[in-house]
């Protein structure tokens, strides 16, 4: 069995859009979810230390537990934890990668933005 890891949204348009897209990009049989509203901006600012700490103790299950090969950190159109325009978001989801690569260096950490059509579309990766 193989996994990869999701720190998504909880809204259930994203689940299969990106559940679909990393079961390819890392070519993985299963998805573990670690959800929350709007966790790129959990990730990218230090107000919630409880809500970072939780999404790091599921992830540690994930890595250490079902030996997951990468991590992706998601933001989407229209959400309701996070309701910041696009390019807010697009700069919380690459703050978020910065924070989890710190924690996760050994595996590879993606960002994911999911459009008004909630198609998936992976950010570049940035030094």
């Amino acid at each position: 069995m193989s996994f990869c890891t999701a720190i998504n949204c909880m809204d259930g348009r994203v689940q299969t859009p990106v559940i679909d897209y990393l079961r390819k990009r890392f070519g993985v049989e299963f998805v573990d979810m670690i959800t929350e509203p709007g966790p790129n901006l959990i990730l990218a600012t230090d107000g919630d230390k409880k809500g970072i700490e939780s999404i790091f103790a599921r992830g540690d299950i994930s890595v250490q537990k079902h030996q997951s090969v990468g991590i992706a950190i998601v933001g989407h159109h229209d959400c309701a934890g996070n309701p910041a325009e696009k390019e807010a978001q697009l700069v919380h989801i690459k703050k978020a990668v910065g924070l989890l690569k710190q924690r996760y260096g050994h595996l590879e950490v993606i960002g994911l933005w999911l459009d008004h059509d909630f198609k998936v579309h992976e950010l570049p990766e940035t030094e």
